[in-house]
């Protein structure tokens, strides 16, 4: 991590412990369900204050997709090749789980890991137990001045910003225990071993198209028939605007008669992990709605026409639908437009699924990207995964599976790519 990011986030550490922690929490009871019709968007905008023409053009572009609920269940009675979340995957006879290989640069992204390791440790005055012992009181001096400066830089940033930090105890924020401290660094080295070699993906959801095709609120983008089953790497996170992340997913699309498939158990490897790396089976209820293009990102163009005024209402009004990450549920789905947190992930899908690291604003400037750009609207939403305690997906963000519509018609679902997204 920059210095430069770290007293960011030690500014951002510091002025949450400043407000109140009303301001902390967001209201969730102001939070709407996405609405089940057009007429129900309509008439929800109407009450936003848009105008007519504004939400004329909403309406036009909004989207049919299907939000999925999860009920905790004996994975022994789920039906094969019924949709399912969690659990152990359903594959056709003789296929394998699904297993990444090494990322690229995989060193690098070791010794990411391993630094973040030793840190912790070094962070609060302990010497790590891989390190000599001379190493060990090198690095916690040099920590220990790190953190002061950061510390000293934040708290002058705050000042400057007009946030009082009288009330501030700063020798007593909260630090993990010892044994916290061991158990984040030995799953911070076992991630630094597993990106360097072949590893098992997670294995997320399986999605039953025909029978949910039958829904009124089904994606008409998307297949009706066949079944959609993701794999994902769970521990790593693989960062979406890099390249190399395309090796840290898998997205099946397969039509085998069921009775050719059969309910493969995870891999060693994978349940010995220190990290979660599985879900618990959960059957599904979906549930119909109409969804409406997020604020920027490439698609936004088709609503270009509408006001600045029309526009900053329908950014405020997107706000009351919640994020994919609330404790209320209701947070996967299928098809649609996406609630993102975010912005640009179609743009970021376009650019790093064709070998360029999205991961600064230059990155966007360079003629070849300016090209690719152009036709970053053709990534359309397959699935969307929040926050879900009932199987055990409690990160604070969203997997976004995203696919080019002409991937889609033609089947063509390994083409995948995943933005995971939070606040």
């Amino acid at each position: 991590m920059s210095r430069r990011s770290y007293l960011f986030g030690m500014t951002v550490a510091l002025a949450l412990t400043a407000l109140p922690q009303a301001l902390m929490a967001a209201n969730e009871d102001d939070v709407m369900p996405l609405p089940t019709t057009r007429t129900e968007l309509s008439e929800r905008l109407v009450r936003a204050g848009l105008s007519l023409p504004a939400i004329k053009t909403i309406v036009a572009a909004a989207r049919d997709a299907l939000v999925i609920e999860t009920s905790a269940a004996d994975e022994a009675k789920i039906p094969l090749g019924a949709s399912k979340f969690g659990g152990s995957p359903d594959l056709p006879k003789g296929m394998p789980w699904a297993i990444r290989p090494a990322y690229e640069d995989a060193g690098q992204m070791a010794q990411q890991y391993e630094a973040e390791a030793t840190n912790l440790y070094a962070d609060v005055g302990l010497l790590p137990p891989w390190l000599s012992e001379e190493a060990g009181k090198t690095l916690v001096a040099a920590r220990k001045r790190l953190n002061d400066e950061a510390m000293a830089g934040a708290l002058k940033l705050m000042k400057d910003a007009g946030i009082d930090t009288s009330a501030l105890d700063i020798g007593n924020l909260p630090k993990a225990s010892s044994d916290e401290i061991a158990a984040s660094a030995t799953e911070l080295r076992a991630k630094a071993m597993a990106v360097a070699k072949p590893f098992p993906l997670t294995f997320i959801a399986q999605l039953d198209l025909a029978a949910l095709s039958a829904e009124r609120g089904f994606d008409p983008v998307l297949p009706g028939t066949g079944r959609l089953l993701l794999f994902y790497d769970l521990p790593i996170l693989p960062a979406d605007f890099e390249p190399r992340a395309r090796a840290g997913w898998q997205l099946i699309y397969d039509e085998t008669p069921v009775s050719q498939l059969q309910r493969i158990a995870a891999p060693k490897e994978l349940l010995d992990f220190p990290s979660t790396t599985q879900l618990r089976a959960a059957t599904i209820t979906p549930s119909s709605v109409v969804t409406t293009v997020p604020t920027g990102d490439a698609s936004y163009e088709a609503l270009q026409g509408i006001t600045e005024a029309d526009t900053s209402l329908y950014h405020k009004w997107l706000f009351t639908l919640g994020w994919p990450t609330d404790h209320q549920g209701r947070n996967h789905q299928l098809g649609g437009w996406s609630r993102a947190i975010q912005s640009g992930m179609q743009s970021r899908s376009q650019l790093a699924a064709n070998g360029i690291d999205a991961g600064t604003g230059e990155a966007y400037q360079s003629k070849a990207a300016q090209q690719l750009l152009t036709d970053a609207k053709a990534w359309h939403l397959v699935l969307q995964i929040g926050t879900d305690n009932a199987i055990g997906y409690t990160l604070p963000g969203a997997i976004n599976v995203l696919v080019r519509e002409e991937d889609i018609v033609a089947r063509r679902f390994d083409r995948a790519w995943i933005v995971y997204e939070q606040d």
